[in-house]
C-alpha cells in the first residue's frame, strides 16, 4: 500500500518507526492548506511559504512526539497559528495588500479579483480573533464543524455560533460599505 493511501493517522504512526517517506508523505498531503492558512494569517506569499517550511521542519521533531489527542491535521493547524503569530510578533509585520496573480486571466479580472479579494480581507479582519479563524477553517478550508470545532479546541455549538456571529458582522460590515 503506497503511502498516498494510508489515513493521516497511520502516516504519523509509520514516521514515528522511522519510515522518511511517510513525512515525505505528511508533507506533499498537507503543505497546500498550510499555505493557503499561512497566507490568510499573514497577506504575503513569500512570508506564507516562510511560515509553512517552518511548520514543517516543527513537524518533524514533534510528531515524533505526537500522541494521537488530535488529528494531525488539527495539530499542523495549530502549529501553523502559533508560527504565524511568533512571526508577526518577531517581525512586527503589517499586512501587504498584495494578491497572487492569476497569469491567465485578462488584466481586467486580475484587477477584478485583486480589489474583491481585498475588500473580502479587510472585512474579514474587522471581526474578532476567534470569529476569523472560524470563516478560515469552515469557509475558505471547507472544513467541517465537528474538525473545525478539533482544531480550535471548542465545541460544535461554539463553531456555528462563531460562523454565525461572523456572518452577521460580514453582512452588517458589507451593507455599511455600500451605504458610504
Amino acid at each position: 500500500m503506497s503511502h498516498s493511501e494510508i489515513d493521516d493517522a497511520e502516516l504519523v504512526r509509520q514516521f514515528k518507526q522511522g519510515d522518511a517517506g511517510a513525512f515525505d508523505a505528511i508533507v506533499r498531503r498537507f503543505q497546500d492548506r498550510i499555505y493557503r492558512l499561512a497566507c490568510v494569517w499573514l497577506y504575503d506569499a513569500q512570508h506564507a511559504a516562510d511560515v509553512a517550511q517552518e511548520v514543517f521542519l516543527r513537524s518533524h521533531t514533534g510528531l515524533r512526539r505526537f500522541h494521537f489527542r488530535a488529528a494531525p491535521f488539527t495539530w499542523l493547524y495549530r502549529t501553523t497559528r502559533l508560527v504565524c503569530n511568533e512571526f508577526n510578533r518577531r517581525h512586527r509585520y503589517e499586512a501587504i495588500d498584495r494578491e497572487p496573480v492569476d497569469d491567465a486571466a485578462g488584466p481586467e479580472r486580475q484587477l477584478e479579483a485583486w480589489q474583491t479579494a481585498g475588500r473580502v480581507r479587510a472585512l474579514v479582519a474587522r471581526l474578532p480573533k476567534r470569529q476569523q479563524e472560524v470563516v478560515m477553517l469552515r469557509i475558505f478550508e471547507a472544513l467541517p464543524v465537528k474538525a473545525t470545532a478539533a482544531a480550535m479546541g471548542c465545541r460544535e455549538g461554539t463553531v456555528k455560533a462563531l460562523l454565525h456571529k461572523a456572518m452577521q458582522g460580514l453582512r452588517t460590515q458589507s451593507e455599511e460599505a455600500t451605504e458610504l
